[in-house]
């Protein structure tokens, strides 16, 4: 098969090219443009404190010069006919809204109102994937030199690893703007090359072999399921997040078990989800889905798009007798899928076609698993005279929020503070939140008694 050639120019500078190997699996997900993976409320949000001089109209030219140097923020995927593909669209402004918050109150309170702030974004923040560019910026000022910066974009076209990174170049291009000095900013793959490198990197030797291996470790596998608290139905969802804190002294065990095991930190929590839903299902045989960056190449680190992979993993734990032995399988089988990442759609279609049935059957979820990774580009760093700190340490739960494809969502952050942030997010027509709240709650209990005990039996 030879590579797709990026389609000519079209009126008025608009460029189109091929699909990458995700805008496919979204396309296959499409539900239309109310709801599901191009709906409105499937957006990627990323918060931000600033403090020091804000200048609003140079902040409008700086979210201008990020969209004008990622093509992605411009692309948009046509799905009405024929063969989906992707429009890219010359640069225009972004879509900035001002909105002035309480200045009462000390740090902690306006710490606390950050957050708050964040959550109302969160909730009632849309993007149509139609309307360029697909970058919404929402910045809540304090005063003239406190504020919260919320940038939004459709998940379509980003993820949580590239929101970091628009952030990043956000910073630099406002203190470029208002001619202060600013490090110069790395050069830059487009979305659409890192599609094209896709193609290419199909017909590989490595990519052959890799198909082969998902074919062997997945052969009669299917996603294991959690059965809801209720019948299933072809509705809209209604999207919640439970966010919780797991203890200092829980991560500190954590880390020095992985430490002993020459694992991850995220190997140890895995294990404990696979014996979680073992404990939840009586499955050994447990297959289910992570999520990684899907930056695979040093090149593309850069880009900014959906490179975010989903990727099938598959632990038996019979015969499995301690903890200690079914991290050393979780290591043993992570280290296997990274070494063999290939695109979920190719996966799903080539090496294992019945992996979805279950979902496909309305009769339970399936349930991802993750630690949120992105570069550590902007945690907390003075550029410009401005210093950017994240804000991570979201605890403020919500009952209808922005959506995620059709699941269950676990994910874990490592906060500076020393203690481990959760968010669990689920379909609240599925599930109700004290069942989830039960699971977080189960899980932990198995966590601590797993790195009290790693080398006792296993619980029953």
């Amino acid at each position: 098969m030879t590579v797709e050639q990026r389609p000519p120019e079209l009126a008025g500078g608009v460029v189109s090219r091929p699909l990458s190997a995700n805008e496919k699996f979204l396309c296959s997900l499409d539900r239309g443009d109310d709801f599901g993976v191009f709906g409105v409320r499937g957006i990627v949000m990323g918060g931000w404190r600033l403090r020091g001089p804000l200048d609003v109209p140079s902040v409008q030219l700086a979210l201008n010069d990020v969209v004008a140097r990622h093509e992605v923020l411009r692309t948009a995927i046509v799905r009405d006919a024929g063969t989906p593909y992707a429009r890219v669209h010359p640069p225009c402004p972004a879509e900035l809204t001002v909105v002035d918050l309480p200045p009462e109150g000390g740090d902690a309170e306006r710490e606390q109102r950050a957050h708050e702030f964040l959550n109302e974004v969160d909730d009632r923040g849309s993007c149509d994937p139609a309307g360029m560019p697909l970058l919404r910026a929402t910045l809540g000022r304090f005063d003239d030199g406190d504020a919260v910066l919320a940038l939004v974009t459709h998940h379509s076209v980003s993820d949580g690893w590239s929101i970091h990174l628009l952030m990043r170049d956000f910073a630099v291009c406002y203190a470029k703007r208002r001619g202060l000095p600013a490090p110069e900013l790395p050069e830059v793959r487009q979305y659409g090359e890192y599609a094209e490198w896709q193609q290419r990197a199909r017909e590989t030797a490595s990519a052959a072999a890799a198909r082969q291996y998902w074919q062997d470790k997945l052969a009669g596998g299917r996603f294991l399921t959690l059965p809801t608290d209720r019948p299933r139905r072809d509705v809209p969802p209604v999207y919640s997040v439970y966010r919780f804190v797991y203890e200092e002294e829980l991560v500190s065990a954590t880390t020095s078990l992985a430490k002993s095991l020459h694992s991850s930190p995220f190997m140890v929590l895995f294990a404990c989800f696979a014996l979680f839903l073992h404990r939840r299902t009586g499955v050994r045989d447990i297959l289910t889905p992570i999520f990684t960056s899907g930056r695979t190449e040093p090149e593309f680190e850069q880009t900014v798009g959906p490179l975010f992979n989903f990727v099938p993993i598959r632990i038996d734990l019979t015969g499995c007798a301690t903890f200690a032995e079914l991290v050393h399988r979780a290591r043993a089988t992570l280290l296997e899928a990274y070494t063999h990442e290939l695109p979920f759609s190719e996966i799903a279609t080539q090496a294992a076609p019945e992996l979805m049935e279950p979902i496909m059957r309305m009769n339970g979820v399936t349930t991802g698993f993750e630690t949120f990774q992105y570069p550590q580009e902007l945690a907390a760093k003075v550029i410009g005279g401005v210093r950017y700190t994240g804000l991570s340490r979201r605890l403020i739960s919500s009952t209808d929020t922005s959506e995620i494809p059709d699941g269950n969502l676990w994910d874990f952050a490592l906060d500076p503070a020393g203690d481990l942030v959760g968010a669990v997010r689920f379909n609240g027509l599925d599930f109700d939140q004290q069942t989830i709240v039960a699971m977080i709650d189960e899980y932990r209990e198995l966590l601590r008694a797993a790195l009290k005990s790693p080398d006792a039996a296993l619980p029953r």
